[in-house]
């Protein structure tokens, strides 16, 4: 009796071992048996053939795709070769720079403008800078390197030297002076007129020169006072005496005296004229008797015209006027009609 289930036991084993390898063959372990692949939202045939370690091609050829960007969710992909698949790698993310397009994004990161296009819901080739994609079947990719920015270069500092305009002085004779040009100085110093320039005047010499011909510090210039100053007698003394048709000589009068020679009547243009016999350029003032104002001083021959001793001033048409001739101890009050008046003075005769 133990040798019959001796006997079966030698027949069992043997078939369950057989029974065994045949099952794990066909159950599709065995790794030259094709794998059945479902697609699901965002795969590409790029993503699916790395995932099993397959190829584009090879998974073109097991399906019967002539297409290579065109696969749908759900459909059912013969995977050659039976590999195990991997972990699915996780969406990366990609933020379209200046001069992306989606074939460059699509080529960098090893999938389709298609699985792209499905993977972003779009519907055309626009996208805009800024924008952020999902990468169907990527690994993430590393952010694009940005390029350097940009150091200021520190500007040198202008060389040269300043020059203050002097009295006389022009751009050509500072250029060459200082061994620059006209035009370099007027560039510096923003001058749209190269010949004006004006005393005083900082101006910025560039190229560092020092002055070729230096000058002398200039000389201090003094105030300039005329070599006769006219005398003005006071005006209250002497009394005051008025000319009229037949004027009388003022009694402190010595060798002068004054003669109304015409006083007309109208409505102007006025004017009052003197006349100091003999005397050419003759200082006149014309006053008021009070001496509250006093004009400046005219000299005799400004008419010559009318001759060589008389003197003019347009003044008002009405009111008493004193007519003094400078330094000649001689006056006369003459009142204005609204008309032209002549007054002469000449030495009395003895």
């Amino acid at each position: 009796m133990q040798g019959y289930y001796r006997l079966i036991l030698s027949a069992v084993i043997p078939l369950a071992l057989v029974l065994g390898l045949w099952g794990l063959t066909a159950s599709g372990v065995s790794a030259d048996a094709p794998v059945t692949y479902v697609v699901g939202w965002g795969d590409t045939l790029v993503s699916i053939a790395t995932r099993y370690g397959s190829s584009v091609n090879a998974l073109m050829q097991a399906n019967g795709i002539r297409n290579p960007d065109f696969i749908y969710v759900g459909q059912q992909l013969l995977v050659p070769g039976g590999a195990v698949p991997g972990p699915a790698p996780a969406p990366a993310t990609y933020v379209v720079q200046s001069g992306d397009t989606l074939f460059s994004i699509a080529t960098r990161n090893g999938t389709t403008v298609g699985a792209l296009m499905r993977a972003n819901g779009l519907y055309n080739y626009w996208i805009y800078v800024g924008q952020t994609l999902r990468i169907p079947g990527a690994l993430p990719q590393p952010p694009a390197p940005q390029p350097p920015i940009p150091q200021p270069v520190p500007q040198p500092l202008p060389q040269g030297v300043y020059h203050v305009v002097r009295p006389g002085e022009y751009l050509s004779l500072i250029a060459a002076r200082y061994g620059s040009s006209v035009y370099a100085i007027q560039i510096a110093n923003k001058i749209s007129n190269p010949s004006f320039i004006w005393s005083g005047q900082r101006l910025f010499i560039p190229g560092g020169v020092a002055p070729l011909n230096p000058l002398p510090p200039p000389a201090p210039i003094y105030p300039v006072y005329p070599t006769v100053i006219p005398y003005f007698p006071p005006l209250a003394p002497p009394a005051p005496v008025v000319v009229f048709p037949s004027p009388t000589p003022p009694p402190h009068a010595t060798g002068w005296e004054a003669v109304l020679i015409t006083n007309t009547v109208g409505t102007g243009p006025c004017s009052l004229a003197a006349i100091v016999v003999g005397k050419t350029d003759w200082p006149v003032v014309v006053a008021t008797p009070d001496g509250s104002w006093i004009s400046d001083p005219k000299l005799t021959g400004t008419k010559p015209e009318r001759g060589p001793y008389v003197v003019e001033f347009a003044h008002a048409c009405t009111g008493v006027w004193r007519v003094i001739p400078v330094g000649l101890n001689v006056y006369a009050d003459v009142r204005l009609n609204g008309g032209h008046a002549e007054v002469e003075f000449h030495p009395r005769a003895n």
